[in-house]
């Protein structure tokens, strides 16, 4: 099945895995693809082992834990509307930068709210929305893996849904992509992996 996914998304010609590094923001190489498993554990792993706690017989929890379950699926719904809707209108055409913002910036605001907007304006997030934002996130980067995709985790599940691919970057393993692509060529010369 991922294969086939595989296949499916990667419609402007690139290889994926063998024979060329391909485009930053879409392709990945080997130390890219595997960091993005390991930032999707990273997020994962401490909320499953928590979730597992907090479940033991807490009605407050199951309801919490239910809230993220809505507000995740609203989040998935949020990126699959606009990459669905804006994917071909903007996204092709547009800068990687802006289509990074696009996708980037939800995630950002919701991670530093309790810093930066909270204090300023006093609105409060509902207290299983981060929650809810972190289990996408971190499925997102485990998704990103195993379709070798190189660009920004949030589009990840949109990306195979829709089965159309846009340059976006992963802030910040857009870096790490970069470099590993400057090596892959200097070693094997450029296009090759």
């Amino acid at each position: 099945m991922i294969d086939a996914i595989n296949e499916a998304v990667l419609q402007d010609g690139t290889q994926k895995g063998r024979g060329r590094f391909g485009r930053l923001g879409l392709d990945v190489g080997l130390v890219g693809r595997w960091s993005r498993l390991l930032w999707g554990i990273a997020f994962l792993l401490p909320l499953a082992f928590g979730g597992a706690k907090d479940l033991q017989g807490s009605a407050s929890s199951l309801s919490f834990y239910g809230l993220a379950v809505i507000y995740l699926l609203g989040i998935g719904a949020a990126y699959i509307s606009v990459y669905w809707t804006l994917g071909e209108r903007i996204f092709a055409r547009a800068n990687p930068w802006l289509n990074t913002a696009v996708f980037v910036g939800p995630a950002i605001v919701v991670a530093w709210w309790e810093v930066l907007i909270q204090p300023a304006t006093g609105l409060d997030l509902p207290s299983s929305f981060p929650l809810a934002m972190s289990v996408y996130i971190g499925v997102s980067f485990i998704l990103q893996w195993k379709i070798r995709y190189g660009g920004c985790e949030v589009v990840a599940l949109p990306m195979i849904l829709s089965k159309r691919r846009y340059t976006t970057y992963c802030i910040p393993l857009v870096a790490l992509d970069a470099v590993e692509k400057v090596v892959v060529e200097r070693v094997l010369g450029p296009g090759n992996s």
